[in-house]
């Protein structure tokens, strides 16, 4: 008998006022600028969601439930399903069911925080599949692309951890305090080498690139049964921050501890960034998108950032290749 595969989406509307408010009267209270991790691109709305959604029930119809995690608000494509077939299956989860108990740390706008708890969504399936909302499938997929014999199929590559490269080490016996933040200016790789240690990988850590992950919802029971204070400890960040650990990541290696993967990265992810990639490049990547049958992913960051002719292409695409 096949298992379940349920799929989890993360996603905030930071257009809402409400949500807005909440979000500018923490920065005020803590005395702190919109740093990068709360920068208004990363919770601005340009309507992916309702593009991701589509696309899996397009492409992934084999998904059992789509639940979508947010922050006391209702997305468009919940209206828009109402009525159709597809509307049972798709569940809205607000932050208050997964932060049940840990209410203090209550509103967060840190998807690093919100990963830590998806796995206490009640009834979700012990497979499921994680994606941001500027996530879509362009082609079919199948559950053996994210489950095969019972183990994950994960995509990326193995990278040495900064701390072991010797040009670190010197800046480190150099520059002492200073360069203790060297990694920081990457948070994704610095979270991703802190989520490997935490696993028992000490010198090297499996790097994984932006795309659809596939996630067992045992490894995070045991885990913080075992480990509690790692829990809370990185759930109390309302902001991300270097010294939290990505859950995505942290069980992704103890998956990989327990020999309990495939590695196989022969599908792909095509990334578009709104904010720092020119006309010419969008449109080369759309054509990769186009022509690459190994690509069923497609990722649109900071769209909101782009001009506005530049968002009426990417919106035009996606409506050929996503609406049905």
């Amino acid at each position: 008998m096949k298992q379940a595969v349920d799929a989890i989406i993360t996603w905030v509307d930071g257009n809402d006022k409400a949500y807005a408010e909440k979000l500018a009267n923490y920065c005020s209270r803590q005395g702190i600028k919109r740093s990068e991790g709360a920068a208004p691109t990363r919770f601005n709305d340009r309507g992916e969601l309702t593009y991701c959604v589509m696309s899996l029930l397009r492409f992934a119809p084999w998904l059992n439930t789509i639940y979508i995690v947010t922050d006391q608000q209702t997305p468009p494509i919940i209206k828009q399903l109402q009525g159709t077939p597809h509307a049972e299956k798709i569940k809205l989860i607000d932050h208050r069911e997964i932060f049940s108990e840990f209410e203090n740390y209550l509103p967060t706008f840190n998807s690093l925080s919100i990963e830590t708890v998806l796995w206490r969504i009640k009834g979700i399936s012990n497979q499921f599949i994680y994606l941001n909302d500027d996530f879509s499938l362009i082609r079919p997929v199948s559950p053996t692309d994210f489950f095969r014999d019972n183990k994950l199929v994960l995509r990326g590559g193995w990278k040495v951890q900064l701390e072991q490269k010797w040009h670190y080490k010197l800046r480190n016996y150099l520059l002492a305090r200073e360069a203790q933040n060297a990694g920081s200016n990457n948070l994704h790789r610095t979270v991703q080498e802190r989520s490997a240690q935490l696993a028992g990988f000490t010198k090297q850590f499996f790097h994984l690139p932006h795309s659809p992950y596939p996630v067992k919802k045992e490894i995070f029971t045991s885990y913080f049964q075992e480990n509690p204070q790692q829990l809370s400890e990185n759930i109390s960040y309302r902001l991300r921050d270097q010294k939290q650990f990505w859950p995505i990541s942290l069980a992704q290696h103890l998956e990989i501890q327990k020999k309990n993967v495939i590695f196989d990265s022969s599908l792909e992810v095509v990334t578009i960034n709104g904010a720092c990639h020119s006309l010419a490049k969008i449109k080369s990547r759309l054509a990769r998108a186009d022509k690459k049958k190994n690509v069923p992913f497609i990722c649109l960051q900071s769209i909101d950032e782009a001009p506005e002719s530049t968002q009426r292409l990417l919106f035009s695409w996606l409506d050929q290749k996503i609406m049905l």
